[in-house]
């Protein structure tokens, strides 16, 4: 919800060089719906979110924020059924990606064996997760009584990825809830592959903060330079808030990632560093009215 990003303009030119894959963006700012190439855009804002989802689920639901939304997506195999029909594969993604060869990694091998992909080997992925398109993994979601509470809770607990469990700790359900604890889609997933019922794929095949920032994008392909290997997608997650980190608009697909910012590979470098001092000098400056002096310097000096 709300304006698309500034850095839309990479998710939407990678999106398409990923055409043999569609993809749908949910918005409420967007002039109206509409499809470009493998992209299809979808205008619904928060109330008509919750309308929509509650009618489906023959639920009430109330997403307090659009934040909540996060929450609402091990769901959307059930809410947008009669849009997924189509497919073999549904997912949940984040916007603030650009992404490499999806196909390289999600390959006919992949997802013939496993039921359930994700990019992280700790918990299922808000940023990407992907699940076969069929009734056990569209109804996952409920093996969790309290999982329409959780979505109508104002709280945000994290509930598509681990619940905020970053170690990989596993527990069963039962016991989470006999501890009182909220149960995410990773127990749920995790558990169901104990019993037997599914394989997942759990594995870190993609690069975000604080992984060193060397890489390149060209012809659609991400490549982390200090290793020569190839990766599937570069996850924006923290880069994007920090104001030392120049993202121009979008122009083409042939970039350098680095720690300053993504620089075009054709940019003319004294007119990109300009650009850049102009970014960091509006991002000092918004800085200043929300920081202390001592706040400031430590992100200037790039200290923690």
């Amino acid at each position: 919800m709300g304006p698309l990003p500034g850095y839309f303009g990479y998710y939407a030119a990678s999106c398409k060089k990923n055409h043999d894959i569609d993809f749908i963006v949910i918005n409420d700012h967007i002039t109206e719906s509409s499809k470009d190439q493998n992209l299809r855009y979808i205008k619904m804002d928060l109330e008509e979110v919750n309308t929509f989802a509650s009618r489906q689920l023959n639920c009430p639901i109330q997403l307090g924020n659009a934040w909540k939304i996060n929450e609402l997506k091990p769901l959307f195999g059930d809410i947008f059924k009669d849009l997924l029909t189509p497919y073999d594969y549904w997912g949940w993604c984040d916007l603030d990606i650009i992404w490499g060869r999806l196909r390289q990694f999600l390959n006919e091998d992949l997802l013939n064996k496993f039921d359930v992909i994700t990019t992280k080997e700790n918990w299922t992925t808000g940023h990407f997760t992907l699940f076969k398109n069929n009734t056990l993994c569209n109804s996952l979601y409920k093996r969790f009584d309290g999982v329409y509470a959780l979505l109508n809770n104002p709280v945000y607990f994290a509930f598509e990825e681990c619940c905020h469990r970053w170690n990989g700790e596993l527990f069963s359900v039962e016991t989470l809830k006999q501890k009182h604890l909220p149960v995410s889609m990773f127990d749920i997933v995790k558990q169901a592959e104990i019993n037997g019922e599914l394989k997942a794929h759990f594995k870190d095949i993609i690069r975000e903060h604080p992984q060193p920032i060397n890489y390149t994008y060209k012809n659609g392909i991400l490549t982390d330079r200090s290793t020569q290997s190839e990766f599937m997608y570069y996850h924006l997650i923290t880069v994007k808030k920090i104001w030392r980190f120049y993202i121009p608009p979008y122009k083409n697909d042939s970039l350098f990632i680095t720690p300053l910012g993504i620089m075009p590979e054709h940019e003319n470098k004294l007119g990109w560093y300009l650009k850049r001092a102009y970014s960091c000098y509006r991002g000092i400056k918004k800085s200043v009215k929300t920081q202390s002096a001592g706040q400031l310097m430590k992100k200037l000096l790039k200290l923690k």
